[in-house]
């Protein structure tokens, strides 16, 4: 089955990264790209039995507010030279279209990936 996504997945990755940045139609493409991987992924879900406890939510949940905190001090603080925000450091990475649609597909896997849990 992943053989037969693969082709469109990476069409819709490339397509999706060649749309205008902050415009409505990027907008609803990475929504919508997020909305279906979050789908795909729920019905591809472990048993319940091999899931991890529910501890494992507040890992990720001090995580995700780890970062937030960090995100959130940087773009406060002057000059972004010296406090860099997550998207600053990767602008550099993210110039080229090639570069934009393999973030895109890591993060179309990841959704599936969180989505399975």
């Amino acid at each position: 089955m992943l053989g037969v996504l693969a082709l469109p997945v990476l069409v819709y990755a490339w397509v999706t990264t060649g749309l205008r940045p902050f415009t409505l139609p990027a907008l609803v493409a990475t929504v919508g790209g997020g909305l279906v991987v979050i789908l795909v992924g729920s019905r591809l879900r472990a048993p319940i039995a091999s899931r991890p406890p529910v501890r494992g939510a507040a890992v990720w949940l001090a995580l995700g507010s780890a970062v937030a905190a960090w995100e959130l001090q940087a773009f406060l603080q002057h000059p972004r030279s010296a406090h860099p925000t997550i998207s600053s450091l990767t602008n550099n990475l993210m110039q080229n279209h090639v570069s934009r649609a393999g973030a895109m597909l890591v993060w179309l896997a990841a959704g599936v990936w969180l989505a399975r849990r």
